[in-house]
């Protein structure tokens, strides 16, 4: 499904665009170890963050992870799905 969130072998997140003949896949992370023939996997989930207002002031990264220095902090109320 477009927009489903797939795994790389080595860890590396992705959101699958489509899943066509011609695949495309937009990496959510550095993506160093990825190479050709490497297994990828579809994890089952649309990509999503879940938002709260913990996240004001905060810098995050595309998968909702925080990048400020600060820590990990939780989110309790709504999910909005990326499109």
């Amino acid at each position: 499904m477009a927009g489903e969130l797939v795994e790389f072998e080595e860890g590396t997140i992705g959101i699958a665009l489509n899943l066509e003949s011609n695949n495309v896949v937009v990496l959510m992370g550095d993506g160093f170890m990825i190479q050709e023939g490497i297994s990828i996997k579809a994890i089952g989930k649309i990509a999503q963050i879940l938002v709260s207002e913990a996240y004001l002031g905060c810098f995050i990264n595309a998968l909702a992870k925080p990048i400020d220095g600060r820590g990990m902090f939780f989110s309790e109320n709504k999910i909005y799905y990326l499109k």
